[in-house]
């Protein structure tokens, strides 16, 4: 492993000894021990001028990888970086610049950052943010100006930790679990949502044919596979005929839903029926639970 370049810690410039040093080795090694490269010979000159030259790569390298952090960027490399945040420097110094870049010294609230920061935490295998804009309660129960946080796996004191660094106190917090968070011997309590996993057994029938340069339709197998990859459900979501034929149809030309059976808790909610999930459930599609057949 190299000692310099770009590593974990950052990025490590190669010194101008330490390239002289090379490139003196490699002229012993080609031409033998006695080989003249002192300061002064004609060798040395060479050496030297070409070590300078390396050395102004490598400083080029450096400013290069630096550029692209917010943190030492400068002038019109930071404007860069700005441009991408979609914020303007307007009469901003490098420093102000850099704080409004980096968001130094406060909390980005946006949806995306809550889901991000919960997602990112061990164990979570599932995670999703709901909020409530409306000034009602919503279709999922969700009390007016309230938001959500629904997450399978995971800490409850991580998750807290987490929610604390977005979520301002006295917004209303729906869920069915209460996790704590202590920071600076202040609590706050937090409910999230634990979904429940609701298992669906799946029947998809299909009609297929060839395709347009006359290649046969894809076997059971492999349609099942390719569903069962591609589809991913949020909690509340219902498992529906239109989802299952828009997946199905989209990965393959040639094959036709015709039908879907699907059933919960041991109850059949009958031919292109949805699946009712409830907000606080959430489907699984087991693989041994979905059968793709294909129709004469």
């Amino acid at each position: 492993m190299t000692d310099y370049g770009v590593l974990p810690t950052g990025f490590s410039r190669k010194p101008l000894t330490v390239t002289l040093a090379e490139i003196e080795a490699a002229l012993v090694t080609e031409f033998g021990p006695g080989v003249i490269q002192t300061p002064q010979s004609p060798l040395g000159q060479v050496n030297g001028l070409m070590a300078e030259i390396i050395t102004k790569l490598w400083e080029q390298a450096e400013d290069i990888y630096q550029s692209y952090d917010p943190d030492q960027a400068e002038g019109t490399r930071l404007d860069t970086l700005g441009s991408i945040r979609l914020i303007g420097r307007g009469t901003a110094n490098d420093e102000e610049y850099r704080r409004a870049i980096t968001n130094a010294g406060q909390a980005r609230i946006d949806l995306q950052d809550i889901t991000r920061a919960i997602a990112a935490l061990d164990g979570v295998t599932y995670s999703h943010v709901w909020v409530n804009d409306t000034g009602e309660v919503d279709e999922n129960g969700m009390p007016a100006g309230s938001i959500c946080v629904a997450v399978t796996g995971g800490e409850g004191e991580d998750i807290a930790r987490a929610i604390r660094q977005y979520i301002v106190p006295g917004v209303t917090i729906f869920g069915t679990e209460i996790v704590e968070s202590v920071i600076d011997g202040y609590c706050r309590s937090f409910r999230i949502l634990r979904p429940i996993d609701v298992p669906v057994q799946l029947t998809i029938t299909v009609r297929t044919r060839r395709d347009a340069l006359g290649c046969p339709p894809p076997a059971a197998s492999a349609i099942k596979a390719a569903f069962l990859s591609s589809i991913f459900l949020l909690n509340g979501e219902d498992v529906s005929y239109y989802r299952v034929r828009s997946i199905i149809e989209s990965l393959f030309s040639n094959v036709e839903v015709v039908a879907i059976n699907g059933q919960r808790d041991g109850i059949s909610q009958g031919d292109n029926q949805d699946v009712d999930i409830a907000f606080i459930e959430r489907a699984s599609l087991a693989a041994d639970d979905v059968a793709v057949v294909v129709a004469p």
